[in-house]
C-alpha cells in the first residue's frame, strides 16, 4: 500500500511545494486546509500520486484530536506528518495579549504535537513513521520581534527533540528551519529582494530546498531529533532584529 502524508496547509506556499515535491515521488498526500477548499482542490488534482483533502482548525483542541483517527479509519497508510502550517502575525514583548499568545501556541505548537501524538499512537508496534516540522531559523538566533510567534517556534523547536525520544522508535521527529523563502502578503518586493540575500551565501532560499530536506528526513530512517537549517547560514549572523526589519532599516538609510 503507497505511504500517506498529510501535510498542513498543503495548499500555498512551502506547503504547496512541499505536497508536489512528495507526491512525484510517488507519496499520496492528505491535503489540509482551514478555510482553503478551492484551492485545496486544484491542489489536488495536480498531484501525481493521488491524495485527498481533510479540513481542520489547528486552532481546536477537539478537532485535531479527530483528524487522526479519521484519516486511519477510512483505510489509508498514514505513515508520515509535515506539520507545516503556521500563524504568523506581528506582537511584542511589551504588547501580546492572551489572544494573539494563545492562538499562536495553539496553532503553531500544541496542534502539531497532537497530531504528532495521534500518529504515534495509530501504530502498530512494528510499524514506522516519521513527522517533520517546519519550524524558522529565527529559533537559532532569537530577537524579540514577533514575539509570540517566536516563541511558539522556539517552542515546536524544543518539542521536536522531545517527542523524539518519546516517540521513539515508532516515530521519529525532526525539523526543517527555512530561512525567508518566499514574498508575504505585507512585504514590499524591494524589501523582499534585499532581505532575501541578507545570508552567508548573498541568495534567496530555494523552496525547492526545503521540500528536498523534508523528503530527506522522511526517508533517512537513521536520523531522529534533528533540526536541519535551511537558510543560506542566516542563523550565523545574529541580527538583532527580524531579517524583514533589518532590510526595512537599511532601505530607510538609502531613501
Amino acid at each position: 500500500m503507497t505511504e500517506g502524508i498529510l501535510v498542513t496547509a498543503a495548499n500555498k506556499r512551502i506547503g504547496k511545494s512541499i505536497a508536489e515535491h512528495l507526491s512525484r515521488r510517488g507519496y499520496y498526500i492528505f491535503i489540509h486546509h482551514h478555510r482553503s477548499l478551492d484551492e485545496s482542490k486544484v491542489l489536488l488534482s495536480e498531484l501525481e500520486a493521488g491524495g485527498e483533502i481533510v479540513q481542520c482548525d489547528l486552532g481546536d483542541y477537539e478537532a485535531v484530536e479527530s483528524m487522526i483517527g479519521n484519516i486511519v479509519r477510512s483505510g489509508k497508510c498514514l505513515r508520515h506528518i509535515v506539520n507545516n502550517a503556521s500563524l504568523f502575525s506581528r506582537d511584542e514583548a511589551t504588547d501580546f495579549n492572551e489572544k494573539s499568545f494563545s492562538d499562536h501556541m495553539n496553532i503553531n505548537l500544541r496542534g502539531p504535537m497532537q497530531l504528532a501524538r495521534g500518529l504515534y499512537n495509530s501504530l502498530g508496534e512494528n510499524e514506522r513513521g516519521s513527522v517533520v516540522n517546519i519550524l524558522d531559523s529565527k529559533i537559532f538566533s532569537l530577537n524579540a520581534d514577533f514575539f509570540s510567534y517566536s516563541l511558539s517556534k522556539f517552542g515546536h523547536y524544543g518539542a521536536t527533540e522531545i517527542m523524539a525520544q518519546a516517540f521513539s522508535p515508532k516515530v521519529r521527529v525532526n525539523g526543517v528551519a527555512p530561512g525567508l523563502t518566499l514574498i508575504s502578503e505585507t512585504q514590499s518586493k524591494e524589501n523582499f529582494e534585499l532581505a532575501s540575500h541578507l545570508n552567508f551565501l548573498g541568495a534567496p532560499i530555494n523552496v525547492d530546498d526545503v521540500a528536498a530536506s523534508v523528503f530527506h528526513l522522511i526517508n533517512t530512517p537513521s536520523i531522529n531529533g534533528a533540526v536541519l537549517p535551511v537558510d543560506g547560514g542566516q542563523k550565523m549572523m545574529n541580527f538583532t532584529k527580524d531579517v524583514v526589519d533589518v532590510a526595512s532599516g537599511i532601505l530607510d538609510k538609502k531613501n
